[in-house]
C-alpha cells in the first residue's frame, strides 16, 4: 500500500508519517534485495569467469611442458647427430692415420681435464672434449706415401704435412654448428707454439686461441706415450720431462702446470682408454 493511497480522513498527520516513513523502508528494501541478487549474479558470472580462466591455465601449463619436452627431444636429436658428425668425421681420419681411436679419446679427455684445471666454464670444457677428436681431420688429404711413411720425412714431405692444419680447417670452418666450428680452430691451431714458432700461422701467446693451446699438450704427451708402427712409446717419465722441457717455448705454461696438477687423473684416462693389442 503506498502513502498516496491512504485516506487522509481515516488517519491523522502521525499515522501518515509512519506510513511515509515505511513506505521508504520498503523502497530501500526491495532496492537492496535488487543490488544483492545483482551483486549475486555478478559472483557467480564471476566465479564462473575464474573457473574457466584457471582451466585454461591448466591447459596452457599442460602445453607448455609438452612444448618443452619437443624442444628438448629435438635438442637431444641435434647434439646426437653432432656427435655422431664428429665420431665419423674422426673415423675419417683415423683410416688414414696409424694414430688409434684410444689415442683420439686420451687426448679430448686430457684437454677437458685441462681447460677444467684452467676454469674454463663448464660449456667450454665439454665443447673442448667433443670437438678436440677432429684435431687431425685435415690428414685426410695428405697422400699416403707421406701420411705413412715409417721413418723421417724429408724437408720437401714435412712442408706437406704441414699442410694437414689448413685442410682441416677448411674441411670444418662452414659449419653453424658449435662443435664444428671449435674443431676448425683447433684443427688450425693446434700446432702452433707459444714462443711463435708453430706452424701455419706462427702464432705467439696468447693469440694462439686457448683450445689450441689446450690440445697441444694433450696431443704431444699422448703421441710420445704411444707406441707407433715407426717408433717406440716413450716412458712416461720420458715424456713428462719433455713436456715441462718446453713450457714456454712449445707449449702453454699454464696449461702444462695444470696437466700435471692432475697426474693422477691423467693415469687414469691412460688406463680407461688403452690401444687395442
Amino acid at each position: 500500500m503506498s502513502v498516496q493511497s491512504v485516506d487522509s480522513h481515516a488517519y491523522g498527520e502521525r499515522e501518515q508519517s509512519i506510513f511515509r516513513t515505511l513506505s521508504a523502508y520498503a523502497a530501500i528494501a526491495l532496492d537492496n534485495a535488487g543490488a544483492y541478487a545483482a551483486a549475486e549474479t555478478a559472483r557467480q558470472q564471476a566465479n564462473a569467469a575464474l573457473e574457466a580462466l584457471n582451466e585454461a591455465r591448466a591447459k596452457l601449463a599442460d602445453r607448455a611442458e609438452w612444448l618443452a619436452e619437443e624442444v628438448r627431444k629435438a635438442t637431444n636429436q641435434i647434439v646426437q647427430r653432432e656427435r655422431e658428425t664428429v665420431i665419423r668425421l674422426s673415423k675419417a681420419a683415423e683410416y688414414r692415420d696409424p694414430e688409434t681411436g684410444a689415442h683420439i679419446l686420451r687426448m679430448a679427455h686430457y684437454s677437458e681435464l685441462i681447460a677444467r684445471g684452467l676454469g674454463l666454464p663448464v660449456a667450454d670444457q665439454e665443447l673442448l672434449l667433443e670437438a678436440a677428436p677432429m684435431h687431425d681431420i685435415g690428414k685426410v688429404g695428405i697422400t699416403d706415401s707421406i701420411l705413412l711413411k715409417p721413418g723421417r720425412l724429408t724437408p720437401e714431405e714435412f712442408e706437406i704435412m704441414k699442410l694437414h692444419a689448413s685442410y682441416g680447417y677448411e674441411i670444418l670452418k662452414d659449419s653453424s654448428s658449435l662443435v664444428l666450428q671449435a674443431g676448425a680452430a683447433i684443427a688450425l691451431g693446434h700446432h702452433e707454439k707459444y714462443d711463435g714458432t708453430g706452424y701455419p700461422q706462427g702464432l705467439q701467446g696468447e693469440a694462439i686461441p686457448i683450445f689450441s693451446r689446450i690440445v697441444a699438450v694433450a696431443d704431444v704427451f699422448d703421441a710420445l706415450t704411444s707406441e707407433r708402427p715407426y717408433k717406440k712409446a716413450w716412458t712416461l717419465e720420458a715424456a713428462a720431462a719433455h713436456i715441462k722441457a718446453h713450457a714456454g717455448s712449445h707449449f702453454d705454461p699454464d696449461c702444462v702446470r695444470v696437466f700435471f696438477e692432475h697426474w693422477d687423473e691423467v693415469l687414469d684416462i691412460r688406463q680407461r682408454f688403452q690401444d687395442e693389442d
